[in-house]
């Protein structure tokens, strides 16, 4: 009897019969390609079987775009009298007379004929040309730090990622454009497929309920042109990949699609086998219904002409691991990865955790999510990033996923160094119903105090549907304050970071001053006990200058001054906090007499 032998070695064995097996075709230039000319392409329509339908070409288009040509073909065979161009179909090749002339890479909308647009094989070539090295993951573009502060509503945070891949990865207008690309979703509930499939199709991608191949037994056959290919864009206990054809193999190198999944250059994405399940007709665009399989390599290059991978190769990833407690109680845990890309991860992050939480109790209405302590981004050399909080009310699933993500999306696209993500562990508890407090008033335990005196203050909340609560915490006046009237105002960390509170905006300089001021961003379940008094200082470039005479201001101020300057109208002498078993709003103040010493 035969031993079992285990999978990892069944996929390196598979790798090199992929390797020693695959041997590039001749070629054939676009000069030689000619009207009427009839060859034979290749695709997969139903499992990983590849199938030969007729191309006749009937004319080539020079200077599509930058060093961009297109060569015209009608397509006959098999299936596509009544599906025509699929989506699905981009990278698979195009032989006349046994010579690669290219992949299918384009398509017309509507269109009643079977005419498919050809990415010439040479602007194919040229982008597996750029892969001979290891690729490396893509940098993010710098620029101005984004503001992490009270001004982001949850509004603000769901329209930030419903526009994100909108506005970097839009469709093509009507006519010519490339063909959609499917991409699978599997493991997310309806709610979250409908959620995440409007984003897709904003982006020019269709948006398909697809399978798991976890459980797929065996190893896929080797790649070759024609076979069915998927980039993950998420994997693990929910799937996310996009699956076209091959078009060319040579050694451990791979090209497809014949179009840029993104455009987004340099990559490092994880590449898969696939397995075509079904064919779905459609007036506007057909699609081919595809289950990404084994990871077989990783994608390196995504440019206009093609991708382009390397077998055998592994792609980082962004590991994320979600524990989830239900309101019944239960507990779930969930652990996927998202691809390194500080565009894509970002969102790729917000909508899987809506899809997750929209499979397990109900997300909309009035309700709470706390992000329990331990919930952090973990990096490599400037240590954890806290996103420990809690979330009340219609907004709380907004909040609850969108800040930890619009952290991660400040984190990779940061202006000073590469950031260095090992991780992102997420523990969420769900409550049906809000648990919120309102403050109502505070009292001191007296009124006038001297400079090193404490005071204990008192705040009354009011929680929602349940009677009042007291909390209380001694003060400390700091020796510096002068005598006089000194307000107190007791506020949740919203009241008391307001613009009109004597909030300064907040811009770091580095990175490792970025990760200190998010983890010392003001926690919603606490009672923020602050005063301040009038300056006329201001911020110049992060740094404080504090009590400036009115003509140094003046100067500051003026149009040809240069640097970001803020004048600071009152700032803080006095913080502290008390911790609540609740999402706290509302605030009240007190004034406190501060005698001489």
């Amino acid at each position: 009897m035969l031993a079992r032998v285990p999978p990892a070695i069944l996929a390196a064995l598979w790798i090199c019969a992929t390797a020693l097996s695959a041997a590039p075709p001749p070629i054939l230039k676009l000069d030689d390609v000619r009207p009427g000319m009839r060859g034979v392409g290749k695709t997969t329509f139903e499992g990983t079987r590849i199938a030969e339908f007729e191309v006749e070409v009937v004319g080539v288009l020079r200077e599509i775009g930058p060093d961009q040509d297109l060569i015209l073909a009608r397509c006959t065979g098999g299936p596509l009298a009544e599906t025509r161009i699929l989506s699905g179909m981009s990278g698979s090749p195009v032989f006349i007379d046994g010579r690669l002339i290219g992949a299918i890479a384009y398509s017309w909308g509507f269109s009643t004929d079977s005419i498919a647009g050809i990415t010439p094989i040479e602007e194919m070539l040229a982008v597996a040309a750029r892969d001979r090295a290891a690729g490396s993951a893509r940098q993010a573009a710098t620029g101005p730090f984004e503001r992490l502060g009270p001004d982001l509503d949850a509004d603000v945070l769901a329209e930030f990622f419903r526009s994100r891949w909108a506005s970097a990865f839009a469709p093509g207008s009507a006519g010519i454009a490339p063909l959609t690309l499917p991409v699978s979703i599997a493991g997310l509930p309806p709610a979250g497929f409908a959620a995440l499939a409007p984003v897709l199709g904003n982006a020019g991608f269709l948006a398909v309920q697809g399978g798991s191949g976890a459980a797929a037994a065996g190893s896929p056959p080797p790649l070759e042109p024609g076979s069915a290919i998927g980039v993950k864009l998420v994997r693990g206990d929910v799937e996310i990949a996009a699956t076209g054809t091959v078009t060319w193999v040579d050694g451990d190198r791979i090209l497809a699609f014949g179009h840029p999944l993104f455009g987004l250059g340099d990559v490092d994405f994880p590449m898969t086998a696939a397995r075509v399940e079904a064919l779905l007709p459609s007036l506007m665009q057909s699609a081919r219904l595809a289950t990404p399989l084994a990871e077989v390599g990783a994608l390196r290059q995504d440019r206009p002409s093609a991708v382009a991978g390397a077998l055998g190769a592994g792609a980082a990833m962004i590991p994320v691991r979600l524990q989830y407690q239900g309101a019944d109680g239960v507990r779930a845990s969930y652990a996927f990865d998202l691809v390194a890309d500080p565009v894509l991860a970002p969102v790729l992050l917000y909508y899987t955790l809506n899809g997750v939480l929209a499979g397990r109790d109900r997300a909309v209405g009035s309700l709470s999510l706390r992000l329990a302590e331990g919930s952090v981004i973990r990096l490599r050399d400037e240590g954890d990033i806290a996103l420990d909080n809690v979330f009340s009310g219609t907004t709380a699933t907004a909040y609850a996923t969108g800040i930890g993500a619009f952290v991660l999306h400040l984190l990779l696209n940061n202006a000073w160094s590469p950031p260095r993500v090992e991780g992102i562990n997420l523990i969420l508890e769900y409550a049906s119903a809000p648990r919120a407090a309102r403050i109502r008033r505070v009292t001191l335990d007296r009124y006038r105090a001297r400079p090193g005196d404490a005071v204990r203050a008192s705040v009354v909340l009011q929680p929602y549907r349940g009677p009042d609560v007291v909390v209380e915490r001694e003060i400390r006046i700091p020796d510096e304050t002068p005598p006089g009237t000194l307000t107190l105002t007791a506020g949740s960390a919203d009241a008391v970071s307001r613009p009109e509170a004597g909030e300064e905006p907040v811009a770091p300089r580095d990175l490792q001053q970025f990760v200190f001021v998010v983890n010392n961003l003001r926690r919603n379940d606490r009672v923020y006990v602050v005063a301040g008094r009038d300056d006329d200082g201001a911020l110049v470039g992060g740094a404080r200058l504090p009590n400036l005479p009115p003509s140094a201001a003046a100067v500051l101020t003026r149009p040809a001054t240069h640097g970001n300057v803020t004048i600071i109208r009152r700032r803080g002498i006095l913080e502290d906090s008390i911790p609540t078993q609740y999402a706290v709003e509302g605030s009240a103040r007190i004034e406190l007499e501060v005698e001489a010493p």
